[in-house]
């Protein structure tokens, strides 16, 4: 038994979401592994393996990966050490995400087939397109496609390798930016999702990023709906009308970024972890003070809404009390109060990245 390797079996009262036409169910709370990309990466390569590694000795299952934070490989390894330890691959669910240059369709598979190299996989449990905004293709250093892992000089991420220009230089008066491809649209990308699934190197497929109005266009062009729409969402920016858009279609909603957004938050910017209603709940269930109680109320009404997230963290102690959402139960009137704090308020503004004023 992996019990007897230091693996611990996934905690009984962990919540799980019910995928259409998938038999196998997803754990509702899973690891993130985002902690930067090319440009801008806040940790050494291995630390996200490590916290993998610990995230399954632990009992955690979801594993939330992309192929544009660049560590696909170190996580196959910490995956691929369990599953030699005997935890069945069939417990585990490993999600990856198709990156911006590669959404025609002759792209797509190559880009899955790179991810599953990395991660030493067969096929991956969810697919997303990780952002609906086309990048101009930007092709893997010479040996990457046959390899583990990417090589310092691939840059996928402004495009300037392609382009010649970074976006901290990018001229806004002008439209489209160089590493926007106006060529592609979210049929074409989707059409190619779904083949993905129809050879079995996904077993579901989703999106990231939308809002209702681009998420019905695509429902309006394919028979074939998305299982999950992954997106920002804390008690600072609670999406009501996108999760009960998704309800009514039969998509799980997954949130990133359920404890307000640490990578991105500013010095001078409100903060989820504390703030006062959220620190007065936690106290109210004995959670006791501090960000730790104030985390276990925003996990615990995350899931008890029906939405499926996947905090990062590279600390046992938090993995630790992320794996015991389900045993917090919130009543209507904490549900009452935490729905007062809502402000649609995005810690993730990427139309600093792509020149598209994204949320507006």
């Amino acid at each position: 038994m992996y019990t007897d390797k230091g693996y611990k079996a996934p905690p009984a009262k962990l919540p799980k979401a019910k995928l259409p036409g998938c038999e196998k169910e997803m754990p509702m709370i899973g690891i993130g592994t985002f902690t930067g990309t090319r440009l801008n990466a806040k940790e050494p390569p291995g630390t996200v393996g490590n916290a993998v590694d610990k995230w399954l000795k632990q009992g955690g299952r979801m594993v939330d990966c992309a192929q544009n934070y660049l560590n696909e490989d170190e996580i196959g390894d910490a995956v691929n050490a369990a599953i030699k330890a005997g935890v069945p691959r069939d417990e585990l669910w490993v999600s990856s995400k198709l990156n911006n240059p590669y959404h025609r369709k002759e792209h797509a598979r190559p880009a899955l087939e790179k991810t599953l190299l990395d991660l030493g996989l067969d096929y991956v449990d969810l697919y997303l397109i990780h952002w609906p905004i086309p990048f101009v293709y930007v092709p893997y250093e010479a040996g990457d496609e046959s390899r583990r892992g990417l090589s310092m000089e691939y840059e996928p991420d402004n495009c300037s390798k392609v382009t010649g220009v970074q976006w901290k230089d990018l001229d806004t008066s002008k439209f489209p930016p160089p590493h926007l491809d106006m060529g592609v649209t979210i049929h074409e990308t989707w059409e190619a999702m779904v083949e993905l699934k129809k050879a079995g190197l996904a077993k579901n497929i989703g999106v990231c990023n939308m809002q209702v109005q681009l998420l019905h266009e695509l429902l309006c062009g394919t028979t074939e709906k998305p299982a999950v729409l992954q997106v920002e969402s804390h008690p600072y920016c609670q999406q009501w009308g996108l999760l009960k858009y998704c309800q009514l279609n039969g998509i799980q909603l997954q949130a990133y970024s359920p404890l307000g957004y640490g990578e991105f938050v500013g010095a001078n910017e409100i903060k989820v972890l504390q703030n006062p209603v959220l620190q007065s709940i936690a106290e109210k269930h004995g959670l006791g003070k501090g960000p730790g109680g104030v985390a276990s109320v925003c996990l615990a009404w995350c899931t008890q809404r029906g939405v499926a997230t996947m905090p990062m963290t590279l600390h046992e102690n938090e993995m630790a009390g992320n794996l015991k959402t389900g045993e917090l139960v919130l009543d209507d009137d904490d549900f009452a109060k935490i729905r007062t704090l809502d402000r649609g308020y995005h810690y993730l503004r990427p139309e600093t990245w792509y020149g598209l004023p994204y949320w507006d």
